[in-house]
């Protein structure tokens, strides 16, 4: 039985699979999310390891049972990088057919079955990929402003928008009753206090914060999370006119939490921001989690095509292993 070993790696969590050659899954496993270049190769292998184990150890598999290896990695952003990754999972694993792709590619096939078109990935951070007709792909990576990475960025600028508010250079808003009822605080000058201490937290924690106060209306909420949008279109407009598909009929692939948090605001400001430049761009939600789509990718490759993502044995085991997104 020849067996594929799907990964996902991001700085929050790895996810492995192990399916069969018809794409039934078998095993499923998870671990921390780590980084090469941030974390240290060494703690990048031992969470892919640690994750690789459970999984096959669900499916009642070892290792040398596997005959392909697909990993979307975070921090595969430069060319070195990727050699360098599929090293390192070779003499991890002691697997010869090794394929390594950015995290936003998997993300991308785990949300169609079009060879082409664009996906954002806005979870705590932002990745924008565009894929042209002749499969050449540019990944944005380091080229993410600061104010759009994803959840992270979101839960700044609400903060923002709540000091923004308090020093008289903003409107009021919602967002300070909520922020400070969040954190417990008495004042905007308390939380600033902490801020500045470095005892806020993660920032995207305040994302479904935020989603609430969008929900209930307020114009300075719904203002920065419209705005937000109109910027991460601009990542799918610039990469689809790199390749020349401004005219082109596409779908663009949303994945990541922070679609996923009650905001259709922001979906449509996203739309709008691309639709006016690129109208036969389709915006399309993840279908499964991202590391499907790399299981998806090592089915293509043993079948020679492209398998569907309605296909009978992975929906089925997706839906078996709650690996879908939408429902579906």
């Amino acid at each position: 039985m020849t067996c594929v070993l799907a990964l996902d790696q991001g700085g929050t969590k790895t996810a492995a699979l192990v399916a069969d050659g018809a794409g039934r899954i078998l095993g499923a496993g998870y671990s921390g999310g780590a980084c090469h270049a941030i974390d240290g190769m060494p703690l990048a292998m031992a969470m892919v390891m640690a994750a690789c184990r459970q999984a096959l150890q669900q499916a009642g598999l070892s290792l040398e049972q596997v005959g392909l290896v697909v990993a979307g990695m975070t921090g595969a952003d430069w060319p070195e990088e990727y050699p360098l990754l599929q090293g390192a999972l070779r003499a991890a694993m002691g697997a010869a057919d090794v394929t390594v792709v950015n995290d936003c590619i998997i993300a991308f096939r785990a949300g169609t079955d079009s060879p082409c078109g664009a996906v954002l990935c806005a979870g705590t951070g932002l990745n924008a990929a565009v894929i042209s007709p002749a499969g050449e792909s540019f990944i944005y990576g380091y080229y993410i402003d600061g104010d759009d990475n994803g959840g992270t960025a979101l839960g700044r600028l609400a903060l923002r928008a709540v000091y923004n508010a308090q020093s008289g250079i903003g409107l009021p808003t919602r967002l300070t009753q909520a922020v400070l009822a969040f954190y417990g605080a008495a004042s905007v000058d308390g939380v600033m206090r902490r801020a500045v201490a470095g005892q806020l937290g993660e920032p995207k924690a305040l994302v479904p914060l935020l989603a609430g106060v969008v929900r209930e209306g307020d114009p300075v909420a719904v203002g920065l999370v419209e705005a937000f949008g109109a910027r991460l279109a601009r990542y799918v407009v610039a990469g689809v006119a790199r390749y020349g598909m401004l005219g082109a009929t596409a779908d663009v692939v949303l994945s990541g939490g922070v679609f996923k948090a009650g905001m259709p605001e922001l979906r449509k400001a996203v739309a709008r921001g691309i639709q006016a430049e690129a109208p036969g761009m389709t915006l399309v939600d993840a279908r499964y989690e991202p590391v499907v789509g790399a299981l998806l990718l090592g089915l293509d490759r043993l079948a020679g095509k492209s398998v569907p993502l309605a296909s009978d044995a992975v929906a089925q085991s997706v839906a078996r292993f709650g690996l879908s997104r939408t429902g579906a």
